[in-house]
Order: C-alpha cells, then sequence, then structure tokens
C-alpha cells in the first residue's frame, strides 16, 4: 500500500492491521519459562485451531512417523467432539432478551425492538457469543441505514478470523482502528475495509487464479466515506468482545481433549488388531522323514471351513490369543470426560446421557459453578453490546434513548412447570407481575407487557360478564319476597 511510511495515516494503519491477521501470538507468561510450542503460534493458526477443536475437526492423535499414513482413517474416528458442548452450554445460558432505555423502558425499547427484528438479534448474538466462547475474542458492527433511509440500523456479529480491531489505550471500550477482510468468490478478488474514526476505507485485491498466496497490491477503490453521528462514541461502528484472560472456554483444556482423544484411538486400534484371533502350533507335525510342508498344504490341513475336522499327530497343541480386557481403557476415557465437565463446569448430562452418573449434590454445585460462569461473562460483555446500541440509536438520529441502557437477559436455566410455578406462588408479594414473567417465567419484557395487558382485558371482561349475569339472576330461594328491603337487596347482591 502506497505511503504506508507516513505514521497514522491510512495506508499505515492499513499495512499494520493486515500484519496482525498473521502475527505471532504473544508469550502470556515469564518468557524464561519452557512453554508449549503452541504459544508461538500465528493469530491465524491459533483461532483456527480452536475453531477446529470447537467444529469436530481437532488435530488428529499422534502416532509413530511411519504408520501416519496407514493409520489416518482410523484416528479420524478417534477424535470426540467435547469442546462444541462445553461452549454450547453456556451460549444457550447467554439469552438475550432486549433492551430497555429511559425513552421507553415499558415492554422493552420500540426503536431497540425494531433493531433486533431487523437484524435477527438473537441469531446474531448467538453467533457473537459462540466466537466469544470459542475463540476469546468477538466483534459486533452496527450497519447504519443509506442516507435517506427510513430503515433501522443492523447490528451483525464478525467471525475474529475475518477481522481485527485495535483498542484505543485511553479508552479500551472503543478501538481506534479496525478492519474487515472478505472474498468475494464472483469477482476473485480479496476485499478489505478499514475504519477509522469518522472514516471508512475500501480496497481490494485480485485473488490468484492458480489459488495460493496472490502477490498482487491492495489498491483503494474510490473515495473514503464518512461515518457520522457516533463521534462521541468513538467513530467506529465495532466494538471488539474478549473473553476471561483472553483464553477461549476450553482453551485451558486442549490437552485434556488431546488425552480423550489419544485414550479412544488406543482402544480402537486395540479392538481392530484384535478382530482376527492370533493361532500357533505347539508340537512336531511333518515328522523326522517327512518333506516339509509348503504354506498351501497347511492352508489345506488347516481349513476354517464350518465342520471341518483336523487330523494332528499325538502330543500337537494349539494355541490361541485372547482379547484384551479393555473396561480399564474404558474407564481411563470416562473419568478423563468426567474431569473435562468438572473444569469446565459443563452439566455432565450432556456429555453423558445417563444422569445416574452424577449425584443430585454433584449437579447442584456444577449448576452454581456454570451460572456463575454466565453472571462473570454477561458482566464482561454488557458495556460493549451496551455501546452496540448506542451507536445504533446514534444512527437512527436518536442518540438520546442510548443516555440509560437496561440490557435484559434470559433465565439461567429452564426450569420444569411445576418449579416455575412453585417460584411465582412464593414471588407474590415480592416481586412485580413483570418480573416474575421475566425473571422466572424467561417471557421478554414486550412480551411480558402483551401478557399482562391481555389478562387485565379479561379481567375486565369477566368483570363485565359477571356483572351482567348478577343484573339479570332472579332473587334466590334463600331471599324471602316478604323479608325487609336491606335483606332482599344483600340477596341480590
Amino acid at each position: 500500500m502506497e505511503g504506508s511510511n507516513v505514521v497514522d495515516s491510512p495506508a499505515w494503519w492499513f499495512d499494520k492491521l493486515m500484519y496482525q491477521f498473521e502475527a505471532r501470538v504473544p508469550q502470556r507468561w515469564n518468557p524464561d519459562v519452557e512453554v508449549d510450542p503452541r504459544d508461538n503460534d500465528t493469530r491465524r493458526d491459533r483461532l483456527e485451531r480452536l475453531w477446529a477443536y470447537y467444529t469436530g475437526r481437532a488435530p488428529l492423535p499422534e502416532v509413530a512417523a511411519g504408520y501416519t499414513d496407514v493409520f489416518r482413517a482410523v484416528m479420524r474416528k478417534a477424535r470426540s467432539n467435547y469442546a462444541g458442548m462445553a461452549t454450547a452450554a453456556m451460549a444457550n445460558r447467554m439469552g438475550f432478551n432486549g433492551v430497555s432505555t429511559g425513552v421507553d423502558s415499558s415492554g422493552g425499547d420500540d426503536l431497540a425492538n425494531e433493531i433486533a427484528e431487523v437484524s435477527n438479534l438473537d441469531a446474531e448474538m448467538q453467533d457473537l457469543f459462540g466466537y466469544l466462547f470459542v475463540m476469546s475474542e468477538s466483534y459486533g458492527m452496527v450497519v447504519a441505514p443509506k442516507p435517506g433511509s427510513t430503515a433501522a440500523p443492523m447490528i451483525k456479529a464478525l467471525d475474529p478470523r475475518s477481522c481485527v480491531g485495535d483498542p484505543d489505550p485511553e479508552n479500551p471500550q472503543v478501538l481506534r482502528a479496525f478492519m474487515v477482510r472478505s472474498f468475494d468468490a464472483m469477482f476473485n478478488e480479496e476485499r478489505a475495509t478499514l475504519f477509522l474514526p469518522g472514516k471508512a476505507y475500501r480496497a481490494r485485491k485480485p485473488a490468484n487464479p492458480f489459488g495460493g498466496v496472490s502477490f498482487k497490491k491492495w489498491e483503494w477503490t474510490g473515495e473514503p466515506e464518512d461515518i457520522k453521528g457516533i463521534d462521541e462514541l468513538g467513530g467506529i461502528p465495532a466494538v471488539r468482545l474478549d473473553n476471561k484472560d483472553g483464553q477461549g472456554e476450553f482453551e485451558p483444556h486442549l490437552d485434556l481433549l488431546d488425552r480423550i482423544n489419544d485414550t479412544t484411538l488406543q482402544r480402537i486400534i486395540i479392538t481392530w488388531y484384535q478382530s482376527y484371533k492370533q493361532r500357533a502350533i505347539e508340537g512336531d507335525l511333518e515328522g523326522d522323514d517327512d518333506e516339509p510342508m509348503t504354506l498351501e498344504e497347511f492352508r489345506d490341513v488347516f481349513r476354517s471351513d464350518p465342520g471341518a475336522l483336523w487330523k494332528v499327530p499325538a502330543g500337537v497343541k494349539f494355541w490361541e490369543s485372547t482379547q484384551a480386557d479393555l473396561t480399564p481403557i474404558i474407564n481411563s476415557k470416562r473419568d478423563d470426560v468426567r474431569e473435562f465437565a468438572a473444569v469446565t463446569f459443563t452439566p455432565l448430562h450432556l456429555i453423558s446421557p445417563d444422569s445416574a452418573n452424577q449425584s443430585a449434590e454433584g449437579a447442584s454445585l456444577v449448576r452454581e459453578g456454570i451460572n456463575h460462569k454466565i453472571k462473570d461473562r454477561r458482566a464482561r460483555v454488557a458495556p460493549k453490546i451496551k455501546l452496540l446500541f448506542r451507536m445504533a440509536f446514534a444512527f437512527a438520529g436518536q442518540s438520546e434513548r442510548g443516555a440509560k441502557i437496561r440490557l435484559d437477559w434470559g433465565a439461567l436455566e429452564n426450569n420444569s412447570l411445576a418449579d416455575k410455578g412453585s417460584a411465582t406462588s412464593q414471588a407474590r408479594g415480592v416481586l412485580s407481575d413483570k418480573r416474575i414473567l421475566v425473571d422466572i417465567w424467561g417471557y421478554t419484557p414486550l412480551e411480558a407487557e402483551e401478557i399482562i395487558t391481555e389478562r387485565a382485558a379479561e379481567q375486565i371482561l369477566t368483570g363485565s360478564a359477571i356483572q351482567g349475569a348478577g343484573q339479570q339472576q332472579p332473587p334466590t330461594a334463600t331471599a324471602s319476597v316478604n323479608a325487609p328491603a336491606s335483606e332482599f337487596e344483600a340477596a341480590l347482591q
């Protein structure tokens, strides 16, 4: 990119961020201590490796160099995708119901609800949290409507493998530079968009038609685009979410996952080798004066056809191998899986369908642990999600809605109807009907408002019906016609 030698210029930032895609991952701990060679991977290598574990394509178990090609098909069968379960257990509890503001908080902010509908926000938030839990970072971006359009802004989740953001040291909540890369298969070219405060720069580069790396230069396309309305929010319509300790949820336990896969491979290989039992003959079959028997003669004598009989000299014995006991190997893998569930606070029933494998007390402790993790992750991502909505409100010309924002999260657990009913009766007089519907029953604020309105309407209709029936009802048999007027009126009531 021309002009890249000018510090802090668009070309300089373009080269800097482009380099970050393949930059070495900095060592997190003491550089004098021996660490895993994987700590020297590039950013792209690290993210791709974590995504491979998540999608069930973890690195194949290791065998001796001379047997890699022979066992490749078997090694693929030894990979177990427990990483996906650990992240799914968290993403499923990160239910995001919407946003309430000081302008409109009755059923969630109406503009925020419109943004959520246009963006398909339920799916986008799941992708945003999924990237975060797997690769330790994710990016959310606000797409402003075209000038003159009345459409609501959109919020999109971006894969961190295709973008890089540089947090502002003076205000880590915002980015001082951001780049998104993509590949256009129709035109066979790579595209990149660089965001700097208040500006967006677009570039393109023709891809290599024969595959591999293209050595052609990036070229700017068109004039820079102005980004208006979010200057006070950093000027860049994107935020970066970071997970705890800068690691994915299962990243500290990759060695444990590799051990599970190695144990699975050993069990498969042992079973495979024992499919055919080994046999041996003890004794002299030929005698001293006989000619040595050929291999074909041995096969004819010791036929394994059904009903075949073998005639051998006296004293000859046969030996046949027995299968090794796989129970210790199976139990060791089961213990490793339980250990993985324990260290990641993953409910064991997600990994092992037999709920009897875990006691009630153990299940309670795991539930408590994962709930604490979810509360921690919600607290970490809340400021960035609020910033996304402030940007969206600003693009819609209603920045005042962002002055006071409250995120409405879903319930941490999906309890049974009996548990919800019991909790509702205990919460009466303590929580409002709306809070009971949202916190206990898991409805969104908008759905809770609709339910309360419907219940109020039903009560009005029911009261009107009872009142109308009471006016037409004849005097009851318990009220005497000769009774005093006050008693007669009481009977009518």
